[in-house]
């Protein structure tokens, strides 16, 4: 006989309704009665039908065998890794039990309110996640069930928290469920003892001396108990509180145990995250292994499919284009990273946004976005003072004119009154230790120096890695190789410097490589007396770009420098000499102060469009190359030069008040990075930066005039 089968789910549902209800009950119960005997038989069901007509016969039945079939369906679901479907398996669930009444006072609906908040957080969708963590523990609560108390608070503690700041609602729902399952010796209270510890260990400083002793707890009781899942957790949170300057030995050793364990108890998750501190921690020993290390941890990571893994290896990919010297590679994963971030709610972004653009900025050093990544910093890190205004007083240091150098001057000094950086050691300490370095040698305030050094000599023979691979800060002995130089300790200077560079060529860190290497030059070669006359014969000179470093070659001796855009316009200028070039040109997108002044003169104008079209051919090459990166890049700085010219220009083309202060403002920035790239070129090359120092001149228009016969091997630069 010919069946009629309705393929349309609006036809359908439209008859169903038509159905009484009391028939309607009962033919989802006999076809889940039917499903169910032929998957006993060994036929092809699935647990999603299934999940489905149980969840519509619960008023007849109970929910019993809905909630069996709805956890079935959902791990179907995340095995192919489709959480926010398994979600939706437990809600049909737990929504049917609600509303027909069944269960067992609540215990149950806890459950399938957790478990739907780990699919929801798997999902992307912490939001969501935590309002049913909320949700189910006041259930809990009203109930009085220790046990379900217990896995709420695990809940809430795994979708995190923001570093640096009170964490006090996840801490009070550790607490309050270890409360209740106090002395019951039982994996549960071991896992949330863990959890409270490393809570405590990255909330504000002072709730981090209650981590540790918490920490030794767990793991005193997890290895009683012989549990593996329970150990891990316990190893996690002991990682953690060691997770300070000098210890990076015993937490290789710790999170490798949190690997292998992983493996063997087939936890992919924990398995990743074992990578990734192992990794972390090998690069803070300066061992040249943490990259086939973090190499398997993307690969981990990428496998997994799950919004916060994949935000996860984005953020590492960028640290470690930050510690190739792959510095626009760098801005794009960060921009990148930081926008999958605050998409999925991360709790942590903004804080790996901030500690990866201080990396960012301190390579490029370009005086605007230091003082801007300053007042960031200040602004962004509240719960620890200490640490954001040493942030702010390194960078303005960094910035250099006589207003930053006074509000490096106050910000150093905040430091040193609130006294409490010389005790918190969290892994925020390798960003602050360098900071604080950088601005008290700037600031030449030697007793900051001389205890700056006493911290780190115990630690010169690790590195500074801010959080688990978020940004590398460098070799300590860098910054103790530089303090002992500005204290007058040349032979431990040197020692240091020289340990630092090794350190860094190891790693191929080739930024901190560069650095390193003019600070050991300018001190073995000293600054002081006059440079000595070029010998006889033809004077040759190279200035190329060498991927993100620049290359300076001169009578045989080769070194590298940052990418910094005073290089570039040195470029500029010793392609033309002879020529002027106006500021305008080689600052490439102007102010956006127009307050009063001039008129937007001819020449201005010119700069503005020999600019435009460089930017032009060089996206050309750059979409002939399929370089993506470098496309969005420089299609940003057309867009602001656009906008620029534009609002120069005026309505329809008109032209209005440029604004005295636009082509000034253009003088002092270009003049600063030119000059700063002339010092930086005489510290490897002393002859070399005396002859630059004479031949260049600098203003509203800029010239290279050579004082004497120099040839130079150039290319294009991509400042």
């Amino acid at each position: 006989r010919a069946r009629t089968r309705i393929a349309h789910d609006l036809f359908r549902e439209t008859l169903a309704a038509g159905i009484p209800v009391a028939r309607r009950l009962a033919l989802h119960q006999r076809i889940a009665d039917a499903l169910e005997h032929r998957h006993e038989r060994g036929a092809a069901v699935l647990a999603a039908d299934l999940a489905r007509h149980c969840a519509a016969a619960t008023p007849v039945e109970g929910g019993a065998r809905a909630i069996r079939w709805a956890r079935a369906a959902a791990e179907a679901e995340r095995r192919r890794l489709a959480f926010g479907e398994a979600a939706a398996h437990l809600a049909r669930a737990r929504h049917a039990v609600e509303d027909s009444g069944a269960g067992d006072g609540g215990a149950v609906l806890v459950d399938l309110l957790v478990e739907e908040a780990d699919a929801h957080a798997r999902a992307g969708d912490p939001t969501r996640a935590r309002a049913l963590l909320d949700d189910a523990r006041q259930r809990a609560t009203a109930v009085g069930d220790g046990q379900r108390l217990g896995r709420v608070a695990l809940g809430v503690q795994r979708l995190g928290s923001r570093f640096a700041m009170p964490r006090d609602a996840v801490v009070d729902a550790l607490e309050e469920a270890l409360a209740a399952l106090h002395g019951t010796g039982t994996a549960l209270e071991a896992q949330l003892t863990a959890s409270l510890a490393r809570e405590l260990h990255h909330s504000v400083p002072e709730h981090r001396a209650r981590a540790r002793p918490l920490s030794e707890q767990a793991i005193a009781l997890a290895r009683r108990l012989d549990d593996p899942e329970t150990l891990n957790a316990c190893l996690l949170a002991q990682h953690d509180v060691l997770w300070t300057p000098g210890l990076a030995a015993q937490r290789v050793d710790i999170a490798r145990e949190i690997t292998q364990l992983a493996e063997r108890a087939a936890d992919p998750e924990r398995h990743a995250e074992g990578l990734l501190l192992t990794a972390n921690a090998l690069l803070e020993e300066g061992s040249a292994t943490f990259r086939s290390v973090l190499a398997r941890y993307l690969h981990a990571a990428e496998q997994l499919r799950q919004p916060h893994h994949d935000y996860l290896a984005a953020t590492r990919r960028g640290a470690l284009a930050l510690i190739d010297g792959r510095l626009d590679d760098a801005e794009t994963l960060i921009d990148g990273a930081s926008a999958l971030g605050e998409r999925i709610a991360e709790p942590d972004a903004g804080n790996v946004r901030m500690s990866q653009l201080l990396g960012l900025v301190r390579a490029r050093r370009e005086p605007a976005m230091l003082r801007a990544t300053a007042a960031d910093a200040v602004r962004w890190w509240v719960g620890v003072p200490s640490h954001a205004n040493a942030v702010a007083a390194g960078l303005l240091v960094m910035a250099g004119d006589d207003a930053d150098l006074d509000a490096a001057r106050r910000a150093l000094d905040t430091v040193v009154a609130l006294d409490t950086w010389r005790t918190d050691r969290s892994y925020l300490w390798s960003v602050f230790v360098g900071a604080m370095t950088t601005a008290a040698i700037g600031l030449r305030d030697d007793t900051v120096c001389a205890q700056l050094l006493a911290e780190l000599e115990p630690v010169t023979g690790s590195c500074g890695v801010n959080g688990a691979l978020v940004c590398f800060m460098g070799s300590n002995a860098h910054w103790a190789g530089m303090l002992a130089a500005a204290l007058g300790r040349k032979a431990d200077a040197e020692r240091w410097l020289s340990e630092a560079l090794a350190v860094h060529q190891r790693l191929g860190a080739r930024p901190w490589e560069a650095e390193t290497r003019v600070e050991l030059t300018a001190l073995t070669a000293g600054q002081a007396g006059p440079v000595s006359p070029a010998p006889a014969g033809p004077a040759v000179a190279e200035l190329r770009r060498d991927g993100e470093l620049w290359r300076i070659r001169h009578r045989g001796t080769t070194a590298h420098l940052p990418a910094i855009k005073g290089l570039a316009d040195l470029a500029v200028l010793l392609a033309r000499p002879g020529t002027d070039v106006h500021v305008l040109e080689l600052a490439a997108a102007a102010t956006t102060d127009h307050a009063g002044g001039d008129q937007l003169d001819p020449t201005a104008r010119a700069a503005y469009r020999r600019r435009l079209s460089e930017i032009d051919q060089d996206l050309e090459a750059a979409r002939d190359d399929h370089d993506l990166g470098r496309v969005q890049h420089l299609d940003a700085q057309r867009t602001a030069l656009l906008a620029e010219l534009r609002r120069a220009a005026g309505l329809a083309g008109r032209t209005r008040a440029l604004g005295s202060s636009t082509t000034e403002r253009a003088r002092k920035a270009v003049t600063a990075r030119v000059r700063d790239a002339i010092r930086r070129v005489r510290l490897v090359h002393p002859e070399l930066g005396a002859h630059l120092d004479r031949s260049v001149r600098t203003g509203t228009h800029c010239c290279y005039r050579p004082v004497e016969p120099l040839t130079w091997a150039l290319a294009p630069g991509k400042g």
